[in-house]
């Protein structure tokens, strides 16, 4: 089988680099992908030899339409070279580039589209009609998406992670002192300042056993300053393997309060590391935790999240130590890459039947 992966993003592509590198290295497949040369991805594959690379970009806006045209030629030229049987899109831009390939193909193709985020999709027309199989990675993003319609070639595939990577090689201890931590990123819509907020309301006695690590982009300086001004979190940068800060924590959290983001590779992680979560009530985060590894707060109230600090903070370190085991568990029992992986393949199989 010849698949051929697709990723729109110039740059870091996020959870969607994850997924396709995820697939490239659980399936049985012969494997190409397609991205533009600039983004993580590429840059990913290309330092670890993979040689199954095709520079390209996807061109979307309608002033671009003589680029998509000849985007579209390239990219049929390729399905044929290369003899592909599948295209695995993961984005819009590059979903509609494989369907508009088709025209210019005389290789027939199957197209898979992952619907990676919770936007609404207002047209199902090209869902419905043109995608051979429509992958949604919760089962938030399919009714976010496309509300309580059922149809055979939709696919619930929830997004698996390397249980073996993600394992923390420090045991589940807890001591006085608790370091909460969060690789969800810095973009504002996280959430985090509303963390802190909570953390300045706490009492100086509660906020002196409390330390926050946030691993992303460093933020501008307006929000540093704001920050620094709630409490003294700590901003390292971005790290593309996070797992010795996660080692060094004790409590992960994950509070954001956007509409689109979906799976959440991040919370997901944190938790097979042994970290239970903070999460705010954003429906999605909620498939991926219960109250046996994690406290849900309301999103953007800070009183909320006041509440489940203190909350934690009168547990005792026996309490939280077997939360800890917990959140291990549930990703164990819940987010295997195997289980994922496997999923994907016998989706891919019964379209070539």
């Amino acid at each position: 089988m010849n698949m051929l992966y697709t990723n729109f993003h110039i740059g870091d592509g996020g959870g969607h680099v994850t997924y396709i590198l995820s697939l490239i290295k659980n399936t049985p497949n012969n494997t190409y992908v397609a991205c533009p040369g600039s983004s993580s991805l590429y840059k990913i594959l290309k330092s670890d030899g993979y040689d199954n690379l095709i520079d390209i970009v996807f061109y979307y806006r309608i002033t671009d339409i003589v680029k998509i045209i000849k985007t579209a030629r390239l990219f049929a030229k390729y399905i044929e070279e290369y003899k592909i049987d599948i295209v695995h899109t993961n984005g819009s831009p590059d979903n509609r580039m494989a369907l508009y390939a088709s025209l210019f193909c005389k290789r027939k193709f199957k197209v898979v589209f992952t619907k990676h985020n919770a936007k609404r999709i207002h047209t199902k027309l090209r869902l419905n009609k043109f995608n051979d199989a429509v992958v949604f990675v919760s089962e938030y993003a399919r009714r976010a998406t496309v509300g309580d319609v059922k149809m055979p070639h939709y696919h619930v595939i929830r997004n698996g992670i390397d249980l073996e990577y993600w394992r923390s090689k420090t045991p589940a201890h807890t001591g006085n002192a608790l370091r909460l931590i969060s690789t969800a990123g810095t973009r504002m819509s996280k959430g985090w300042m509303f963390l802190l907020e909570a953390l300045a309301s706490l009492l100086p006695e509660e906020r002196q056993r409390l330390s926050v690590t946030i691993l992303g982009d460093i933020p501008s300086e307006e929000a540093r300053s704001k920050a620094a001004a709630l409490f003294p979190a700590e901003f390292p940068g971005f790290f593309p393997d996070p797992r010795p800060w996660l080692e060094k924590a004790d409590i992960g959290f994950i509070l954001s309060h956007t509409d689109t983001e979906t799976s959440s590779f991040a919370s997901k992680e944190m938790l097979s590391m042994g970290l239970p979560l903070i999460s705010s009530d954003y429906p999605n985060y909620m498939e991926n935790i219960d109250d046996s590894c994690g406290w849900v707060t309301e999103r953007r109230n800070p009183e909320s999240i006041a509440l489940t600090l203190r909350r934690i903070l009168g547990m005792s370190p026996e309490e939280l130590s077997a939360m800890k085991l917990n959140a291990r568990k549930k990703a164990e029992d819940s987010f295997s890459i195997k289980r994922m992986a496997e999923e994907t393949q016998a989706m891919y199989e019964k379209l070539l039947c």
